[in-house]
Formats: structure tokens, sequence, C-alpha cells
């Protein structure tokens, strides 16, 4: 054994020599183009990282734009009967939202009779406090403005292309436009602007791009006055410029029109990709700069932004670091040999002390003594190995049988908290044997021993007070969540009528201690049983399924966010009718997103076929049954990935 470790050793010596030779030679061609082109991978994926950030940062913008705009419209609702209240409620907003660079409202003609038939007013922000203006006049005639007619049509809100507002703004600006709609006739009062400057735009992006890009490691490496600087431009979906740093550019020429010399076509794929609403990166000639575009789609603008970084300032770091990299290889070479050569002789003579106890080891005498190593390097650990080895075996098969106990354990309390959480949830059917004016029938199967999954229901005052919901994330955490908010449901049902008030005092209480980040998707309604009409809110859930005459249909729902995320979020209110005999089928997003094992999902397509051509008098129990059916027989034998909930719930008469 001796001679066989020494013999070892010579040849390991041997070995590493010719190997540390042969890998100078090879390092030495290969290290400059391996560096060059990690340095050129890293500084492109820092240029996309800032290309994410500055389509982040401008989505935020608009955003913020539009759920300002939305909230400013309800107070101004609350102020139409006179024309003073609007212009202090606009100046007031406005000093409220100062990420708004004006705004104003396009009254219909004649709204206020006494002040004509153009009545414009307009607030602008501006550094020294609020303007305000009253711009509307047949001059300024703004009943034919693009923001104003597509406002009008558009209750959702629409982004206006961008324009030269010479009269409220003075300047460049881009306009979200929604209609003021009156209470309770519906009729529309005007078209209420929220204006961004693209002016501020611009500057915005371009202190972000300088901003990040101060943090990039190669920074140092840049020329101080580059010749061919970094700039981002912004094009609508003609191509048209709405932002550049040649302010020549802007809304008069277009982008294809500087699609020129031999590399025309590479250019004009870049504008047809970002007016295409693409993502990307790109390698084209631009303004005579070989140049690395990064494009992306603004929000839902129609607009695309392009960050433009010139090739050379992406070389630059990755040559001057691979000609360092490269030298201190060399010498790291050299010193790496040396330190081999001198450990390998050292390390040959306690391999040789301890290859005999490992022998003995090996045969099943773990008591064995162990050599003792004197040298703090990878034999004294590999010595120390063998001698926990030894000493530890015993107690890893004790605590192994004390793992196996608690597992059991483990399972078993789990299956009573299943036990106990189901019972928390509406479980007896008939639910309420004592009426003949309601069918209803619900189901959860969690993807776990316990899930995050609810529903819940009661009849107060002949009205039907149901929710379900989905806690993100499964298991005891969701479950948790899911107890607490069917505990809320419960306590404020019991007192309140209203859906959107029981979903903000949910959203208030979960949001003020949710340490854990956790939210929920949560649909509550209010069925009146007299008259069938439906209110409910929805809070980011999927949308319920209307069931009539055998066509279902998708109910439609405001797109609020989840509970639990925004503590001051407003949730909406929405009605509709259930008529007689109709069947209300919810569900949660285990079943639409249940997958099979080729990935396919579900999906809603599939929901409103199965549920397609239901017989009128069918339990809504054996809907229930036909649809977990379908789910079991498309998902096959593939393991289910989500909780699973689902309510049916019909109503028999309708006076």
């Amino acid at each position: 054994m001796k001679k066989s470790i020494e013999s070892f050793a010579n040849r390991l010596t041997r070995n590493v020599v010719f190997t540390v030779l042969v890998i100078m030679a090879i390092i030495s061609v290969l290290v400059y183009i391996v560096a060059t082109s990690g340095i050129l991978g890293f500084s492109k994926a820092h240029f996309s990282d800032i290309m994410d950030k500055a389509k982040g940062d401008m989505a935020q913008i608009m955003g913020m734009v539009e759920v300002s705009a939305d909230n400013i419209i309800d107070e101004l609702c609350w102020h139409l009967a006179t024309p003073e209240l609007v212009l202090s409620t606009l100046q007031y907003e406005l000093n409220v939202n100062r990420h708004i660079y004006g705004c104003g409202i396009g009254f219909v003609p004649d709204f206020y009779p006494q002040e004509g038939r153009w009545y414009e007013p307009y607030a602008l922000n501006q550094n020294d406090g609020i303007t305000m203006k009253i711009i509307g006049s047949q001059k300024h005639d703004y009943f034919h403005a693009e923001w104003y007619q597509k406002g009008l049509v558009t209750p959702e809100g629409v982004w206006s292309n961008p324009y030269l507002d010479q009269e409220g703004g003075e300047t460049v600006l881009c306009t979200y436009a929604r209609p003021i709609v009156m209470q309770p006739d519906g009729g529309i009062a005007g078209v209420f602007g929220a204006d961004i400057s693209l002016d501020g735009l611009s500057e915005r992006i371009l202190d972000l791009i300088n901003r990040e890009n101060e943090h990039s490691p190669f920074r140092k490496l840049e020329p101080k006055n580059p010749k061919n600087p970094i700039y981002c431009f912004i094009i609508g979906p003609d191509g048209d410029y709405i932002v550049h740093p040649d302010q020549d550019r802007i809304l008069k020429t277009n982008f294809y029109d500087y699609a020129v010399g031999k590399k025309a076509d590479k250019y004009r794929e870049l504008g047809d990709a970002m007016r295409a609403g693409e993502s990307g990166e790109m390698r084209v000639r631009i303004d005579g700069v070989e140049s690395e575009a990064y494009y992306a789609q603004l929000h839902h603008s129609g607009w695309s932004m392009c960050i433009v970084v010139p090739v050379q300032r992406l070389l630059r770091p990755g040559y001057l670091f691979g000609d360092a990299i490269l030298i201190l290889i060399l010498l790291g070479l050299l010193a790496v040999f040396y330190v081999c050569y001198r450990s390998i002789k050292r390390t040959s003579e306690p391999l040789i002390q301890l290859s005999e106890s490992a022998r003995e080891i090996a045969m099943g005498k773990f008591d064995t003594e162990l050599p003792r190593i004197r040298t703090n390097d990878e034999i004294r650990l590999l010595r120390d190995s063998f001698d926990n080895m030894q000493t530890s075996l015993a107690d890893y098969i004790e605590e192994l049988k004390v793992t196996t106990a608690h597992n059991a354990s483990l399972e078993s309390e789990l299956g009573v908290a299943r036990s106990i959480q189901m019972s928390m949830l509406p479980m007896k059917w008939p639910a309420f044997p004592g009426r003949d004016d309601l069918d209803i029938y619900g189901c959860v199967s969690p993807a776990k021993a316990v899930g995050g999954d609810l529903y819940d229901f009661r009849i107060r005052d002949e009205k039907l007070f149901l929710c379900i919901g989905d806690v993100s994330g499964k298991g005891i955490p969701a479950a948790l969540v899911m107890t607490v908010i069917s505990s809320m449901f419960r306590t404020l049902s019991a007192s309140e009528d209203s859906p959107e008030r029981i979903m903000n005092a949910i959203n208030s209480a979960l949001s003020a201690r949710n340490e854990s980040l956790m939210f929920v998707t949560l649909f509550v309604g209010v069925l009146d049983l007299a008259t069938g009409v439906l209110q409910y809110t929805n809070a980011g859930h999927n949308a319920p399924v209307v069931i009539s005459g055998g066509n279902p249909r998708m109910l439609d729902v405001d797109a609020n966010v989840p509970v639990g995320i925004m503590p001051d979020w407003v949730y909406s209110q929405q009605d509709t009718t259930i008529p007689a005999n109709s069947v209300l089928f919810l569900y949660t997003d285990g079943l639409t997103e249940a997958t099979r094992s080729d990935g396919q999902l579900f999906n809603e397509d599939r929901v409103l076929a199965q549920l397609s051509g239901q017989d009128d008098t069918l339990p809504v129990e054996q809907i229930i049954t036909d649809m977990t059916e379908a789910v079991n027989q498309f998902v096959g034998d593939a393991e289910q990935s989500d909780d699973l909930t689902m309510l049916a719930i019909r109503t028999l008469k309708n006076e």
C-alpha cells in the first residue's frame, strides 16, 4: 500500500506539470475571447435591465395617471352642479396629484347655459403653483379634438395620440381621457382629460438611463465624453417620433424616413418589430452608427420605446478587461503550478498513513484508531470525517427512528387539520331544506392535505350572501388565511348588506396585519331572492358563469386588485339580474388552470363548453359532479397542482 501511494504521488506530480503547461497554452489563446465575450454579455444584460426598468417606470407613470384620473372623476361627479366647485376641485386634485402635468374637462355643448356652448376649465401644474384657465371657445373648439372624441365613446378610458396644445399645457402632450357619467341617469356631462408632458417623459427616461448606467461596474472604463452617447426614443403606432433627443423629429418625422444605406432592411425590421408591440434587442445601424437597440412596448398605449447603445460602448470594457484578465491568468497559472507541486509532495506522506486506517474501517472495524494528522488541510478534514463517521453512525440510526415516528405523527395531525378545515365550510346538502326557491351545492378539493380555497353563504332578510376565494400559496399558511377570511365574511355579512363595504372591510383588516405578504382573490355577492338582483364586488377573482336557458356566459366583473395588497384600495360594486331557473356557477382558478401532463390547461373555453346545453331542471349538484368528471378525464394521471373549488346556485322562482 505504501509503495502504491508513493508511485501514485510521482505520477500525479508529472501529470500536474504537463496539465498546467497545456492549460497555460490553451488559456493564453482563449481567455481574451472568453473575457471579452463575457463582458459583452454582461453589458448587454445591464442595458437590457435598464430597458426593463425604463419600461416599468413609464408603465408606472401612465398607470398612476389612469388611477388618479379615475379618482378625480369620482370626486368631480359630486360637484357638477356648480362651475365654481368644479374649478376648485380641479385645482385641489391637481395639487394632490403632482405627477399629472395638467387636467381639464371638456363639457358637452351648453352644459352650463350661463357659460355658453364651449366650457373647458383647465388646471396647469407649474413650479409656482396651480394655474386655472378657461380655454374653451369657438376658436379653441375642443369638440373636434381627438382626446375629446375618443374619450366620449370610451367609458374605460383611452390615451390620445401626442399633440401640441397651445391653449392649455402650451407644450406637446398626451391625454388620458374618460367620460364623466352622471348618476343616476347615466348621462354624459363631458370628457375629463389628464395630461402628461412628452418633454417631461423624455427627461425622466434620460435621467433614469444615466442614473442606472452610473451603477455599472465598467463605468470608469467608458470614455468621459463619448462621440456617440446612449439615448432613447419613442415612436407611435404609425412610426411617428413621440420622444427623441432631436426635438426637430418629434411629431414631424417618421422612423422609416431614416431608413437609408446598405442596412436599411435591418432598420425597417426594427421599426416593424416595435410597431408590432414586440420586445427584445437587435443589432442595427441607426443614424450611421452600429448600435444595439433594446425595444419594448409601453403599457397599453400602443407606443414603443427603444434604448440605443453604440456597439463600441459595449465592446470597450470587454477589450480592456480581457487584456487585464489575460495577464493575471498567466501569472496565476505559474503560481498554481508551484503550489500544486509542493502540495502533492507534502500530501503523499499523510495519505500513506490514512490509507492503512481506511482499509481497516472498510472491513467493518469502526472503532479503528485513526492516525494523527498535524497539517490543517484536506487530509486533516478527511481524517476528521472518518472520525465523525465512526462516532455518529449509532446516533444517526437512532435519529432515523425518531424521524420516522415524527413523520407518522405529522401525517396524522394534517389529517385532523383537514377535517377541521372542511368542517368550517358549508358541507351539508341540501343547505336550506326548508326552502323550495333555492338549489345550492359546493365542493372543495385541496391540492395538499389542507388548502387555501374557500366558499361560504348564508341567508338573511331574504338575501343570499355568498363568497368564494383563493388564498395565494398552498398548505397550512394558506389554510390559516382562509380561516380568517371565512370568519370575517361571516361576521360582516351578519349586519352589512353591501358587498362593496364587506370587501373593503376585509381588505382593510387583512392588509393591516399581512406581514407574510399573502393575498386573496375574492368574489362577494348579495342575491335578492325575491327579485333575482345580484349585487357583487370582485377582487381579482375568476369571473363567475351565468347559465340561462342552457347558454352560459361570463359575468362582467371589474378588474380590482386582490385583498391584502393595497389597504387604501376602494372596490367597485356591480349588479345584474339572475333570471329564474338560471344557475350562477362560481369557481377558483384550480378549475381553469387544471394542467394535463403535456402542459395544456383546462381553460375557460372548456368550462363554457361543459356548461353549454344544461337542462334548466338539472340539479346543481349534478352540474358540479359533471364538471369534476370532465376535469379528471382531462388531466388524467397528472398531479393536482392547485386547490379546486366550485359553487353552483340555482334560483327556482323569481317573484
